[in-house]
């Protein structure tokens, strides 16, 4: 009985978090404006494959796919949070001047794959050797 039981909270659980991360489609055309201009910007003739949304108990978060494989999730107002090249890299011109000179002085070549910014303006970029470096909200590298 005990095992029936512990199965069934179990099941539940999982049953909870899976329902939970569920992604809803979104119309493109429904995306928020700044969504949009990002899109336009940096990936002007890439397609939009599919548009999703994730509705969590924090927030909502938009996640596009486009045609290149690079995925990119906005936060509700449409603002980038985590831009992803999975077969790629990030457009230059995406990422900030102070972080590619930052790059450039530590004669770091490695394209940039992953790049994630929080809510305070810190930013986490990912290198395609792995590197993986940290700044601050004033781009100023952090340990």
């Amino acid at each position: 009985m005990k095992r029936m039981l512990f199965l069934l909270v179990v099941l539940l659980c999982g049953t909870a978090v899976w329902a939970q991360d569920e992604k809803n489609p979104v119309e493109v055309k429904k995306l928020p404006n700044l969504a949009h201009n990002n899109l336009k910007a940096y990936f002007p003739d890439v397609e939009v494959v599919e548009a999703y949304t994730t509705s969590k108990k924090i927030k909502d978060e938009y996640t596009v796919v486009l045609a290149n494989t690079v995925v990119i999730v906005f936060d509700k107002h449409g603002q980038w949070s985590r831009v992803m090249a999975n077969d790629g890299e990030i457009p230059q011109r995406m990422i900030d001047g102070r972080i590619k000179m930052n790059l450039s002085q530590r004669g770091i070549t490695s394209r940039v794959v992953k790049m994630a910014k929080d809510k305070k303006g810190n930013y986490e970029i990912h290198l395609e050797d792995g590197t993986e470096l940290h700044y601050d909200n004033q781009f100023k590298p952090m340990k």
